[in-house]
């Protein structure tokens, strides 16, 4: 029944057209409105220099019917009169139009005022929303250019190191190599904890005997060195490790660091919140990992799931362990699952043995939507081949995306290392890896393997490797990932 008691009858349907209303609902009948006589219209006068035509100037085209409406008029909003149109053609449609134009210029006044604003957004009209960030930076972006780029260590002997730098300008590297300790302690991650568009440095150390987790780093923006405790222990008389990773974990725009470490019989991982300059707060605990050792157990950081918050994909032991297991080192079989962020927390999901493995699990976005994918790089010394192959871990299982891989000629040369970084710009992000026979004393230089978005190209050199001075020297890529 319609809330504006309109009777039966014709009435304007746009256009020049009429359409029957059946006191209830509009029908399927239409037809053309009887022209209207024409007012009398007073002329101007006539200048008497100008000589103005006696026709009338043609009429314009009449407009196409509109479609026909799937609904009855809407009810006027509440708290408004709308007066019961009189019996006569035309009535109803200026009171629906009268109607119509009262939502317009409410909806048109509450767009503008979120649009006038501060961060007003017009997708998102209505709540309060952060302000707009920067872009985020480019990956492996570390000198803000819009080229990402890659940094190795070379651990030439058990005396002497050196961490190169690559600096891409879209077509190769240009290398500059700082003296290092070998195998040291310090630790570096490489991600953009300030939002200016750059993937700075940031050192970690953690001390066993103290528990404490320092961080610093060598960018003058950084707010100053931190240090934190952390609540662990371990069954092992010779010392704990811990891991570190970077993710926006709690979803507000700023990269978080999650640390992962042993604490008994569990993996304990917390997550250290980022104010947005690069102060992080106190650890928060937001999983207990049962059944996990610390050195069986490596995570990859990324929005998996694709939901605003960074999840964890963790490799982990898939067999039940057992006391020497927690005493010493494990060496069962391997599984993995999805450790998803609920912004507060890690929900943990079921541990599933792969179908394949790879040599070394890389995170980014390789198609160039935003998206996140788990990237695995494997070299093959007896087909002579590095192949790579893109994942979908969404559904908490490991799903190749079909066709996404691609594969390089490497001869009987074993994976020294890997990172993801956008070398050329283009929003897709590149593999860049080195590899080396373990009875050679050459590397096969610094490689890169570009994303198109779909495949992955056949690598080309974009940097020389030093030789060794003998066969067991090592390259090493730090994480330099960015999500």
């Amino acid at each position: 029944m319609s809330d504006y008691g309109t009777p039966p009858g014709w009435y304007p349907d746009g256009g020049g057209w009429e359409r029957r209303w059946d006191g209830a609902a509009w029908t399927d009948d239409r037809r053309r409105m009887a022209p209207k006589p024409e007012p009398t219209q007073v002329r101007p006068p006539t200048p008497p220099t100008e000589h103005v035509p006696s026709v009338p100037p043609p009429a314009p085209p009449p407009a196409p019917p509109p479609a026909p409406p799937s609904a009855p008029p809407p009810a006027p909003p509440p708290g408004w009169s709308v007066p019961t149109p009189p019996p006569t053609r035309g009535g109803a449609g200026r009171w629906i139009a009268l109607a119509a134009v009262v939502v317009l210029i409410v909806a048109g006044a509450g767009l503008a005022f979120a649009l006038l604003r501060p961060g007003g957004d017009p997708d998102r009209a209505g709540g309060d929303h952060k302000q707009a960030r920067p872009a985020a930076a480019v990956q492996g972006d570390l000198d803000g250019d819009g080229y990402g780029d890659a940094v190795w260590i070379v651990n030439l002997t058990y005396d002497q190191a050196e961490q190169m730098t690559g600096t891409s300008d879209g077509k190769v590297f240009t290398t500059k190599g700082l003296t290092v300790e070998p195998y040291g302690d310090a630790h570096q991650v490489w991600f953009d904890w300030d939002a200016d568009g750059r993937n700075e440095p940031l050192t970690w150390t953690y001390d066993d005997d103290t528990d404490r987790l320092a961080l610093t780093s060598t960018d003058p923006d950084f707010p100053g060195d931190q240090s934190m405790a952390l609540d662990l222990s371990s069954l092992r008389d010779y010392g704990l490790d811990v891991q570190v990773v970077s993710g926006d974990f709690d979803g507000d725009g700023d990269l978080d660091l999650a640390v992962a470490g042993p604490d008994d019989k569990v993996v304990a991982i917390a997550v250290l919140r980022n104010d947005g300059t690069g102060r992080f707060a106190d650890p928060e605990r937001w999983l207990s990992l049962p059944n996990a050792t610390i050195d069986s157990t490596t995570l990859h950081a990324g929005d998996f799931d694709d939901d605003g918050d960074a999840d964890l994909w963790a490799q982990l032991p898939s067999e039940r362990l057992d006391a020497d297991d927690y005493s010493g080192y494990y060496s069962g079989a391997g599984g993995q699952a999805l450790l998803t962020s609920t912004g507060t927390a890690f929900e943990e999901g079921a541990v599933s043995v792969p179908r394949d493995r790879a040599d070394a699990y890389l995170v980014g976005d390789v198609v160039g939507d935003g998206s996140v994918r788990l990237v695995g790089v494997t070299a093959d010394t007896y087909r002579e081949t590095l192949k790579v192959t893109v994942y979908d871990v969404s559904t908490g299982s490991l799903e190749a995306v079909t066709g996404f891989t691609g594969q390089s000629r490497v001869g009987k040369r074993a994976l020294q290392g890997a990172t993801l970084s956008d070398v050329d710009g283009d929003g897709k992000a590149d593999v860049v890896f080195v590899v080396k026979g373990y009875d050679e004393s050459a590397f096969g230089g610094v490689q890169v393997m570009r994303s198109t978005g779909s495949v992955y190209e056949p690598a080309t050199q974009w940097a020389a490797t030093p030789a060794c001075p003998e066969d067991t020297c090592r390259i090493v890529f730090p994480d330099t990932a960015a999500n």
